[in-house]
């Protein structure tokens, strides 16, 4: 399942962590050893229910969300070793996951190339990140949805403080004090559903209901073990 990808155009990759308190905690410890430095924390919560937290061992749905930059030869690196390091094999210690970061100047040449690797990372990459950003206290409506769609859970931030100014520099949007995002993984097989459900029931197509995208995600550790313990219940 898991799957290192070498594309062309790619410079550098986001590993982001979506973990506990203390888990978070011990990630930037782990990461000043190995010389990481520069990531961002924005505190979330978790959607899972409490009868899944209780069987993985989680006693709150309190959530940090580390994020670092690193070029594509470290990231891969840095995420087995945080995989390592913070058990994220074992089920409910958190998960981690990187995606693309495309960057592009004015030339035909150069914006060629790019469309060309974002083909590649279409077909390549095996789940996506679905962003979601609505007005607070419409987070739990979108995950009600994204539930009644085949969503297993997600993570709520909200657009305020430190996570503000980390979620308008990185998606290039301008997120008011009372925005909240909604941060999902799904695989592909779900994506078109999910979204079209998003869509339909939110009714994101009208202005000012919200923003939704999508971005391929290359890594991801610390979610099929949840998975697998869902087939064996």
């Amino acid at each position: 399942m898991d799957k290192h990808v070498q594309i062309s155009g790619i410079e550098y990759h986001i590993l982001t962590l979506i973990l506990s308190d203390s888990q978070s905690h011990k990630c930037i410890h782990v990461a000043k050893a190995k010389g990481v430095c520069g990531g961002i924390v924005t505190i979330g919560k978790g959607t899972v229910s409490s009868a899944i937290l209780n069987v993985l061992g989680i006693k709150s749905q309190k959530r940090e969300v580390i994020s670092f930059l690193l070029d594509k030869e470290q990231a891969n690196e840095i995420l087995n070793h945080f995989t390592t390091e913070l058990q994220l094999h074992e089920p409910g210690h958190g998960v981690a996951f990187t995606t693309p970061v495309i960057m592009a100047n004015r030339s035909t040449e150069t914006v060629q190339d790019t469309g060309n690797t974002e083909k590649a990372l279409e077909e390549m990459s095996m789940y996506k990140k679905l962003t979601v950003i609505v007005d607070r206290g419409m987070a739990e409506e979108v995950m009600d949805v994204a539930h009644n769609a085949g969503v297993r859970g997600g993570t709520i931030m909200h657009g305020r403080a430190v996570g503000a100014e980390y979620t308008e520099k990185l998606f290039g949007v301008e997120i008011e004090p009372e925005k909240e995002l909604v941060l999902i993984l799904i695989p592909n097989e779900l994506v078109n559903k999910v979204v079209s459900t998003l869509y339909e029931e939110l009714q994101l197509d009208e202005p000012g209901k919200g923003i939704l995208f999508v971005e391929p995600v290359m890594e991801v550790r610390g979610l099929f073990e949840s998975a697998q313990h869902d087939k064996d219940s």
